[in-house]
């Protein structure tokens, strides 16, 4: 969904198809970024969630979006 969201900017893009799967955890993408470039991923997700009317879509960006928080908040 990320990829997508981000096709228009390179910036975001490259930090998003940069992500790789953590081999000792299912469905865990790990990103390496800088504490900016998490800033502007959370402001892309919130962008995301007000755009939408998906009930499930809204959870799972409610979901990237707290991930993203604890990353911010972890440096």
């Amino acid at each position: 969904m990320l990829l997508e969201a981000t096709t228009h900017v390179p910036s975001l893009r490259a930090v998003v198809a940069r992500a790789s799967r953590a081999t000792d955890v299912p469905g865990l993408l790990l990103v390496q970024a800088t504490v900016d470039e998490l800033d502007a991923i959370y402001t892309r997700v919130e962008e995301l969630t007000d755009a939408t009317r998906s009930r499930r879509r809204i959870e799972l960006l409610d979901g990237m979006r707290a991930d993203l928080c604890t990353a911010i908040d972890g440096f």
